[in-house]
């Protein structure tokens, strides 16, 4: 048996998450790449996937493994797979790992982006994969990332960010560490939010964005952040942003 590393993207628009749901009426990306690999070798495998994205989230380097006898290339099983896959999903690297290599539990440090605007216009282009935060906001693009990038300060380090993550989770404990979180211009008023952490709670970056846009709103200080996570309660943080404008970005191992 060979342990086999996927590299995936996907838009997650159609797919109710990553995880398999047992009914097949709904669409997973772990049962569609699942199904794709019983057409290409003939096995009913598992395919362990690196985070439990949540319905309509999307990948742009997601980590995968299986175990499989199929007499294929290691380095190549990406390129065999994907004639079988959606055109939403694709599998982008592959290559051979340890037996002891796990998808979830090895990985040391995960990245997420989370893009956002404001403006009145909607942007058809971005329908599905770029969140509208506001249609007027009265403050210039350099405000924005000043205020917001000096919420993001009070993110680093180890925290318990119970105020951060929503009812449901499945998470032993409420601390993580976050290595680094800062809020980026790429385009006229288009943002995006890159964190980085050892692991991320049930919608803790949706929350963290929707918190990050009420300190652009003036809806919070910057240093309001502080006293949130101290409070250790969901209700004194912001909105839950959409799911489509979260992209898990890449995974460390």
């Amino acid at each position: 048996m060979s342990n086999i590393r996927l590299t995936l993207e996907f838009d997650g628009t159609n797919y109710s998450g990553w995880m398999r749901q047992g009914n097949e009426k709904i669409a997973t990306v772990q049962e569609t790449i699942e199904q794709a690999v019983q057409k290409l070798t003939g096995e009913m495998l598992e395919v362990t996937g690196c985070s439990r994205t949540d319905a309509g989230v999307h990948a742009i380097n997601y980590t995968a493994n299986l175990q499989t006898a199929a007499p294929i290339p290691p380095e190549c099983f990406y390129k065999a797979l994907n004639p079988f896959l959606p055109p939403d999903i694709k599998a982008k690297a592959s290559c051979e790992v340890g037996e002891d290599f796990h998808a979830v539990y090895s990985a040391v440090r995960k990245t997420y982006r989370y893009y956002f605007y404001f403006g009145e216009t909607e942007h058809p282009l971005y329908q599905n994969r770029v969140w509208q935060a506001a249609k007027k906001i009265d403050i210039s693009a350099d405000e924005i990332l000043k205020f917001t990038n000096q919420a993001c300060k009070f993110f680093i380090g180890k925290h318990d960010f119970s105020a951060f993550k929503a009812v449901g989770g499945l998470a032993k404990t409420s601390e993580r560490t976050i290595f680094s979180a800062k809020v980026k211009q790429c385009g006229d008023n288009m943002f995006f939010l890159e964190i980085c952490g050892d692991g991320f709670l049930y919608n803790m970056v949706r929350i963290i964005v929707g918190t990050l846009v009420g300190v652009a709103l003036g809806r919070f200080a910057p240093e309001d952040i502080e006293s949130i996570i101290e409070s250790k309660d969901r209700k004194k943080a912001g909105m839950t942003a959409p799911p489509h404008g979260l992209y898990l970005f890449s995974v460390e191992y």
